[in-house]
């Protein structure tokens, strides 16, 4: 059968779109960083990748039966992002073809992020976000690699809290994905979250833990009214972390949620009252993302 590729979405007519790409993972390391490999069990199983590659664009553009979050669906941002599928029997098992490895300390799947773009430069793919999807037997849980910027080429310049950054038009590293063939409900979009943005220019992490300073978190106590001055807006805390509560070891808030009613997407989204589907990403997250989606698709 060999090679598989599929555009599932067309994007910009233009040499460099935004491009989002989700590959069948060739190889697996296991563990992690211990040199050792093995056939993915996703090889063999087309219709299973296909199937998850369909998910993974359902969930970033809205279309799970009763999502909420809807910011890439948006007409002036959809058309112009280009998705591409890809699946290839013929790897050969090597340590440089592994995008995927077992994290050897729990059921973790992780994204061996510098694998990523010389493996699809042979099938002439230049990704800003890539998906490598797995079927590990023992390893279900996603994780992501936030983008590593080019900052040695344009952007788009931002302020946070008085000081600048940009959201850059190109990347040296892609954001990277490490997800199973079984992820559902807003796993891939909490996962693309974190891979959209960067180690350099604003970093989107987990709110369910305890984390340091980033976009999307602040630390200290007493809580105060303002989470951040973001391009000029002030955006308010979220006192209460919707109803989950922060616990009291924590020194972590969080920004004004959209909806109050329900956890942010980059929160603990399974345990929202109304389904994980009605989560919305707070604020600053959901302005942060969208403006560096809006640099990268008119970068020139």
């Amino acid at each position: 059968m060999a090679v598989v590729s599929k555009i599932m979405r067309a994007g910009a007519a233009k040499p460099n779109p935004l491009t989002i790409c989700i590959v069948a993972n060739p190889v697996i390391e296991a563990p992690w960083n211990a040199g050792t490999v093995a056939k993915d069990p996703l090889i063999g199983q087309l219709a299973a990748f296909q199937a998850a590659a369909t998910y993974i664009d359902s969930a970033l553009f809205g279309l799970l039966p009763g999502q909420q979050e809807n910011l890439l669906a948006d007409p002036a941002l959809m058309p112009f992002i280009r998705v591409v599928s890809l699946y290839d029997d013929a790897v050969p098992i090597t340590l440089q073809n592994a995008l995927v490895a077992q994290d050897g300390g729990s059921n973790i799947l992780v994204a061996r992020r510098t694998a990523f773009s010389p493996f699809l430069a042979q099938y002439a793919i230049n990704a800003d976000v890539a998906y490598a999807v797995s079927a590990s037997v023992t390893h279900t849980r996603a994780s992501a690699w936030f983008t590593t910027d080019d900052d040695t080429q344009g952007g788009v310049p931002f302020t946070l809290d008085g000081n600048q950054f940009f959201h850059r038009f190109y990347n040296t590293i892609p954001g990277t994905v490490a997800i199973h063939v079984t992820a559902n409900s807003l796993t891939a979009l909490h996962e693309f979250g974190h891979a959209i943005s960067s180690y350099s220019n604003g970093k989107i992490l987990d709110l369910y833990v305890d984390s340091p300073a980033a976009l999307n978190n602040n630390v200290g106590r007493p809580i105060p009214a303002s989470f951040c001055s973001y391009q000029g807006t002030v955006f308010s805390t979220d006192p209460v972390r919707n109803g989950l509560g922060y616990p009291g070891s924590w020194l972590s808030y969080h920004c004004e949620l959209i909806d109050p009613a329900c956890p942010a997407v980059m929160d603990n989204y399974w345990l929202c009252g109304k389904g994980p589907v009605a989560c919305l990403h707070d604020a600053v997250t959901k302005a942060f993302i969208r403006d560096r989606v809006v640099a990268k698709i008119n970068r020139p």
